[in-house]
């Protein structure tokens, strides 16, 4: 007898969503107890970026920096400065990553050849300024620790010039890449690092190293030096996760077009205005009373959020409500003895509930993509013995 074989009929649906061909050979793949099929020339199926994508911009633009230091007389270039290594590929990187960004995005969605087809095209400035804040963080960041490093370093002109050729190239292939790949995932993943990386970089650029004895809306205030990152990571944040919801919300909605869906959808919209209307209306006596009630707004989304997913998230699992329990305890157990005694300070309060209440939204995220990636796109199928090759 020969070995046993199983047969998988694909209704024709199905079929039409994909690039398989009538006799096409395809590759299929077990992991965790899944089997994926795809196409057997995987590689091809990869975003093609081509070289001079990302290096002809690079070299346009380094040039035009390597004139601009002859211009100059520059002889060295320190690593940190007004005319340094940091500012110039700081500068020209942001310039041509999201130049580069923007067009590949916009040819992407035209042609409908990649995952961007499914964002609107409000959300596109919305991403685009979140990659330029990103940019600018990690920048900061990097050549912050590189001068720790090497510090009062200086390189000749042109040992300068090809290290900002390369990050330049560097920083165009990643967005280029970033603009093909642009999925449900990666857009949370890019609110977490701004939001996060926002926080941090004005904590650590604030001209008060005592902001902590104040209260976390002290980074926002005009007593603080770095109080405009702060705010615009929040404005920015908080239209980033419109953007989110907006593509979520597309393929969801198509299987569960109900009022449930609907309310959530407008919760979500809620709690992001709200974040971005914190950065709008920072903690200065001027905003002071439209400051608290925007925060306390946030709060009330966040416990109905919690208190309804049962009801209006579909096929929501039990280990996500048992954990959505947990953390509207611990927040509320926060909120007591922050109230009832002296263990909290407002700040550590304040950063508590923040973490908690970011963590739960991430995973409410996570909940609602497992299900958008069904939608139309779910079909149920049948494993079967295949009868006609048996003796």
């Amino acid at each position: 007898m020969k070995k046993q074989v199983y047969k998988i009929e694909i209704p024709e649906k199905a079929i039409k969503q994909t690039h398989f061909g009538e006799d096409e050979s395809l590759a299929l793949n077990v992991a965790h107890k899944q089997i994926m099929v795809r196409p057997a020339n995987l590689l091809e199926q990869l975003p093609r970026i081509k070289f001079w994508w990302y290096f002809v911009p690079a070299v346009i633009l380094t040039l035009a920096l390597f004139a601009m230091a002859q211009h100059l007389k520059l002889t060295t270039v320190p690593i940190i400065g007004d005319y340094s290594i940091a500012n110039g590929s700081l500068l020209m990187s942001l310039i041509s990553g999201l130049l580069v960004f923007i067009v590949t995005a916009i040819i992407t969605k035209i042609h409908k050849n990649g995952p961007a087809q499914d964002f609107y095209w409000r959300s596109l400035i919305t991403i685009t300024v979140a990659c330029g804040l990103i940019i600018v963080f990690s920048f900061s960041a990097f050549f912050w620790l590189f001068e720790q490093l090497f510090m009062d370093a200086r390189f000749d002109l042109y040992t300068s010039t090809m290290f900002i050729l390369l990050i330049i190239s560097a920083v165009n292939y990643i967005m280029i890449n970033l603009a093909l790949t642009l999925s449900p995932g990666i857009v949370t993943n890019l609110l977490t690092i701004m939001i996060i990386g926002g926080m941090l970089f004005s904590m650590l650029t604030n001209s008060d190293r005592n902001w902590w004895k104040h209260n976390f809306s002290f980074l926002g205030t005009a007593q603080n030096s770095a109080n405009l990152q702060f705010n615009v990571t929040l404005i920015f944040s908080g239209l980033l996760m419109m953007a989110l919801v907006d593509y979520l919300f597309v393929n969801l909605q198509k299987k569960y077009n109900n009022r449930r869906v609907l309310i959530l959808r407008l919760l979500l919209y809620a709690q992001a205005a709200c974040i971005a209307a914190i950065g709008f209306s920072p903690n200065n006596p001027r905003f002071h009373v439209l400051h608290d009630r925007i925060s306390m707004w946030l709060v009330y989304i966040m416990l109905i959020l919690i208190v309804a997913i049962r009801w209006i998230l579909p096929h929501v699992r039990k280990q996500f409500l048992d954990v959505s329990y947990i953390i509207g305890g611990l927040m509320g157990f926060n909120y007591i003895v922050f109230k009832l005694s002296d263990y909290l300070s407002l700040t550590a309060f304040e950063l508590l509930e923040f973490g908690l209440a970011m963590s739960w939204i991430l995973l409410l995220f996570q909940n609602i993509e497992s299900l958008a990636q069904y939608g139309e796109n779910f079909f149920l199928i049948q494993i079967k013995k295949d009868q006609s090759n048996e003796e």
